[in-house]
């Protein structure tokens, strides 16, 4: 069910409002959503797409997702753009930082290097 916005008011990024029955469920875009750097969207949500779609969302990429439309149906990758859900049945899992996943590959290529060089000797 679609209500209240036109594709112009999406593509500028507007939040969407979709009534069911007497209560009001604020949806947003999926790229809209605010979150740390840190973090990622778990998997396994419902969302709509802007055609009006309802579909099950089983893996959020950087820009894209991967949406099955219908139970047995073929998934399907979407831009995030054009999915609309709301964020309060979102899950998160914080991610380690960067900077400190930058240094584990380092240490490990260190190591890598140390073990090489004791082998060759």
């Amino acid at each position: 069910m679609k209500m209240g916005t036109t594709r112009a008011g999406r593509a500028q990024g507007a939040d969407r409002q979709k009534g069911a029955d007497k209560t009001k469920v604020e949806l947003v875009r999926l790229d809209n959503v605010s979150m740390d750097e840190d973090d990622e969207i778990l998997p396994d949500f419902e969302a709509e797409v802007d055609d009006g779609r309802r579909v099950w969302v089983t893996a959020v990429l950087e820009r894209t997702a991967v949406i099955e439309p219908a139970p047995g149906e073929p998934k399907v990758l979407v831009n995030r753009r054009r999915l609309f859900v709301d964020p309060r049945h979102l899950r998160v899992r914080h991610l380690a930082s960067k900077e400190a996943a930058r240094r584990g590959r380092e240490a490990a290529r260190q190591l890598r290097l140390q073990e090489q060089q004791s082998s060759a000797a």
